[in-house]
């Protein structure tokens, strides 16, 4: 997007944010603090211009109060990856930490990088997001709860109505996450259930991963190509290698999502066996003599390729046209 001259940098916490008004590059910015309620967001939305940009960090889910409130009154908001800020904080040599210097920073690396604007994720898809997470957690504490039963049943000594209570928990939950499940697929079929049934037609791609895909991007609107989706996700490889003598082991960046990783990877296991395509590039990188984690990283990148491409043709899997 094209530089814009007035920007707020806004560095937010979870009860206040601070926020750093530089409405012209050639005059000092002033800054100021706020309480993260309604009335502090009242207060600074009267001080917010509507032809200015507000930029901040993601912060886990604490921004996006302030980013929707912004985006209702039609001010144009950018919401920067934390990791970036950091890194440009250090090329800057910023030697203060503190909100009111963070913000400050906002503004500083919004006039010298190239930042987009933000809009906001559809509503049905926040509500995908969370209950795929919550069954997540649940199926977690199903697990942990089997631990802790097999712990206790191997012990000597244990109360009886103990494992009768635990097991009755996990009954619960899993009558809860058949609940969610069902919640679940009504909203992705609202949403994208074909996109959903391509997907899985994909040897080694099952539902469960289908979903977290699309709930992760959003049918992946916005991405020109898979290498853009690989780093997103953390697949796409870092290379460290200089002159002569620097020659660094290759590995993936990992700057992304951890659990679509581990997903695609466990994907991967299956499509070594089923996946004519994936079968085949496994095979010849494992004759070239590369350990079994890079080739089974190449083929969850095969994976993200094959996907990608159903998405963006809206179309079933072919082993005739597998790339």
């Amino acid at each position: 997007m094209a530089k814009v001259s007035k920007i707020i940098g806004i560095d937010i916490s979870k009860e206040k944010f601070d926020a750093c008004f530089s409405f012209n590059e050639n005059e000092k910015s002033v800054q100021d603090s706020y309480s993260y309620d309604e009335k502090g967001m009242r207060l600074f939305l009267e001080e917010v211009q509507d032809d200015c940009i507000c930029i901040m960090e993601a912060t886990g889910v604490y921004h996006l109060r302030l980013a929707y409130a912004l985006y209702e009154r039609r001010v144009s908001v950018s919401i920067v990856n934390p990791l970036s800020v950091k890194n440009f904080s250090r090329a800057v040599m910023c030697r203060t930490k503190t909100d009111k210097a963070d913000a400050r920073l906002l503004v500083e690396y919004a006039r010298r990088m190239e930042i987009t604007i933000w809009e906001p994720t559809p509503d049905n898809y926040i509500r995908i997001q969370q209950l795929y997470r919550s069954i997540e957690m649940f199926q977690q504490n199903i697990q942990q709860t089997e631990n802790q039963i097999e712990a206790i049943s191997h012990s000597p000594i244990y109360d009886s109505t103990l494992i009768v209570m635990l097991r009755k928990h996990i009954r619960q939950l899993q009558r809860r996450i058949g609940s969610l499940q069902k919640q679940l697929e009504t909203l992705i079929g609202q949403e994208d259930g074909r996109a959903i049934d391509n997907i899985s037609s994909i040897p080694g791609v099952g539902k469960k991963t289908a979903i977290a895909l699309l709930t992760a991007t959003k049918v992946m609107h916005g991405f020109k190509s898979y290498k853009q989706v690989s780093s997103y996700f953390g697949l796409c490889p870092r290379i460290y290698d200089s002159g002569k003598s620097v020659h660094g082991k290759a590995h993936i960046c990992k700057m992304g999502m951890g659990w679509i990783r581990k997903l695609l990877y466990m994907c991967s296991i299956s499509a070594i066996r089923c996946n004519k395509a994936c079968v085949d590039l496994f095979e010849r990188l494992r004759e070239k003599g590369k350990p079994v984690k890079v080739a089974m990283i190449a083929v969850a990148n095969k994976l993200l390729k094959q996907i990608f491409a159903i998405v963006k043709n809206n179309q079933a899997y072919s082993e005739i046209y597998a790339i």
